[in-house]
């Protein structure tokens, strides 16, 4: 005989399993201080709309609060778009991340998100996937060595 689970149960496994989600990835080759200084830039300016147009989105909000001294990142972000696919109606679709970002110093780097949104696991790894992937372009960016020195 199955038993049902009382509501408030039920709701409470909901959430844990809707929220709470985290990723972390690593960056080897890279020191803690670029690590962060790459993780405080994807944050201030996202990326979305050099994506596959499946994937592009426009920020509506992104609200960043950067904590030094725990290199801790808050982040309160609103996307919106219109979905155009080939033959099909456009689609208006709506989201809203909210994240905390924080530095694991060590050899190598890493970084973890914690997400703080209700959203289905997978969508929350597709955006850790997109935040990484950015942090991963700017730290493979050579700098240019006239850009670090003062002008004289």
């Amino acid at each position: 005989m199955i038993q049902r689970l009382p509501i408030p149960i039920l709701f409470t496994l909901v959430v844990i399993v809707l929220s709470g989600c985290s990723a972390r990835e690593t960056f080897p080759g890279s020191t803690s201080d670029q690590v962060w200084t790459a993780m405080k830039a994807v944050a201030m300016t996202p990326d979305y709309e050099s994506a596959h147009y499946t994937k592009r989105w426009s920020i509506i909000s992104n609200f960043v609060h950067v904590d030094e001294d725990s290199h801790v990142i808050e982040i309160d972000r609103e996307l919106e778009r219109l979905l155009r696919r080939p033959m099909t109606t456009p689609l208006y679709q709506d989201a809203r991340w909210m994240f905390t970002v924080e530095l694991v110093p060590g050899d190598p780097p890493a970084a973890i998100i914690h997400n703080r949104s209700i959203s289905l696991p997978t969508k929350f790894q597709f955006e850790a996937d997109r935040y990484f992937s950015d942090m991963r372009m700017l730290l493979e960016t050579p700098m240019d060595p006239s850009a670090a020195s003062p002008a004289e």
